[in-house]
């Protein structure tokens, strides 16, 4: 039986945060800003611009800052075996067209990695052209609907056509799958078409926004605080899965809908370096270029002799792992140093409960296994930046050696915490005293997000200078009485 989530949806002029909840616990947070959107599984016709022999890979020119990178295996037909010969100028030459889909965002000095082998996705699946299998996600684990799915779709798939089901296909009927499967068919269509009249390089389809991608996650409810993204997410419910309208809630009142004490927690402990176990052990995470270095310790745990309280410590701490990578948006390659056990069987129980972890991570997950110096070596696919990187910037305290939060989300705190304080004492006038680096934020890539709260309010917010003031400082002040409240 699916262990059904809790979806909340935070919209402000500029930024969407949409959290995934289990059992009141944070497991996944997607931040997505205006400015710096992800392009992962936009689709584009590009143009080669160089093909590298030595890489066996193409530079594709989307018309974006940065070129996209295509690997010899993403530039192959599915079900295409390579050979000793083969090269990348065996599919590609300069100056061809080429429809590419985005994988993984720009990253460091990295650009997009893409793919020719497309994924058109709908409420209940996905649609792989060119790729024939059918894939039903595990989480549907009822076996008469697996069989079910699996035989409508083979019946319904055609030639060197493929689906990936989603979990929300076990919530719908087999009517709006039929009705999902001719609509992204009618999408591919209108795809093709587009490439053969298009000029390169040019975006032929942006992926779904972050509402329409989070309802199609399977939730016990979906709670929005924004009106007009209540609306257009009961529109997008209304076509794709009617009989789920019911579990939509509009959140009403002056309290943020991610401010709940335990969501905070569970944030502020996601950007933090360490983490307490339940036991009185820890989880100390090192985010690098070249890899995340994950490092276990007993610290306080007690409860037997030293092989039982290790395994106790690394079984609780890899149940934590498996959240907090998925928390924290970490990929590539993981190393995981946990406490050291002489048992073989523990280690094989330890390496058993990681992988039932992390089995339900949306991201392809691999692990490894133990290293000879006793080091776990795992990898997790990489398509958007960590959440640290989103949220955070150089620490302007250590003078860039460490990380903090960055501009922006101190100034969307500061908005929010300002529109409390209107709520509570509507009657009063509101201004913020802050440090040049917040002012600059609010007066540039915010400043779109202040007049909605100046709108909201239905005045002006005040904003003072204070040079002396920290960058990750403000100060909610009561214009009329010029009283002030520290925050």
């Amino acid at each position: 039986m699916i262990k059904e989530d809790e979806i909340l949806i935070e919209v402000r002029p500029g930024r969407t945060r949409t959290a995934l909840l289990r059992e009141g616990r944070l497991i996944e947070l997607i931040v997505e800003d205006e400015h710096c959107r992800s392009l992962v599984g936009n689709i584009y016709l590009g143009r080669v611009e160089k093909v590298i022999g030595s890489l066996n890979a193409a530079f594709i020119d989307l018309g974006l800052d940065r070129s996209g990178f295509l690997a010899l295996a993403e530039a192959r037909p599915v079900g295409t075996k390579g050979s000793t010969n083969e090269t990348m100028s065996s599919y590609l030459c300069e100056g061809d067209k080429v429809v590419v889909q985005i994988l993984r965002d720009a990253f460091e000095d990295k650009g997009p990695k893409l793919t020719t082998r497309l994924a058109l996705g709908s409420g209940s699946l996905v649609l792989t052209p060119g790729d024939p299998a059918i894939r039903i996600s595990k989480r549907i684990d009822d076996p008469q609907r697996r069989n079910r799915l699996q035989t409508m779709l083979a019946e319904l798939a055609g030639p060197d056509e493929g689906f990936v089901v989603r979990t929300a296909a076990q919530e719908v009927s087999d009517d709006v799958i039929a009705r999902d499967i001719a609509d992204l068919r009618e999408n591919l269509l209108t795809l093709q078409a587009a490439a053969e009249t298009s000029t390169a390089p040019a975006l032929l389809q942006a992926e779904a926004d972050a509402i329409t991608r989070a309802l199609r996650q399977t939730a016990s409810r979906v709670v929005v605080d924004d009106t007009a993204a209540y609306l257009k997410a009961r529109a997008v419910l209304e076509i794709q899965a009617p009989d789920q309208l019911q579990r939509l809630i509009l959140h009403q009142g002056g309290k943020p809908l991610l401010g709940e004490e335990q969501l905070i927690e569970d944030l502020e402990q996601a950007l933090s370096g360490d983490v307490l176990l339940p036991s009185g052990g820890s989880i100390i995470f090192s985010e690098t270029p070249a890899l995340i270095a994950i490092d276990v310790n007993v610290a306080g745990t007690t409860g037997g002799g030293r092989e039982q309280v290790a395994l106790k410590t690394n079984l609780e701490a890899a149940c934590e792992i498996a959240r907090q990578i998925r928390l924290r948006n970490l990929s590539g390659l993981l190393v995981i140093d946990f406490v050291s056990m002489k048992n073989k069987n523990n280690g094989s129980r330890l390496l058993d409960a990681l992988r039932a972890a992390v089995a339900a991570d949306p991201q392809q997950v691999f692990v490894g296994g133990f290293t000879r110096f006793g080091l776990l070596e795992m990898t997790r696919k990489r398509a958007r930046p960590s959440l640290a990187r989103i949220l955070g910037g150089p620490c302007p305290l250590c003078g860039g050696s460490g990380n903090g939060l960055s501009p922006e989300t101190i100034a969307y705190d500061a908005l929010d915490r300002l529109a409390q304080e209107a709520a509570w004492q509507p009657s009063r006038g509101l201004g913020l005293i802050v440090g040049q680096r917040l002012a600059d934020t609010l007066a540039g890539s915010l400043k779109s997000a202040l007049r909605a709260v100046e709108e909201r309010l239905g005045r002006k917010v005040e904003i003072t200078l204070e040079a002396k003031r920290g960058d990750a400082e403000f100060e909610i002040v009561r214009t009329p009485q010029n009283t002030q409240e520290q925050s």
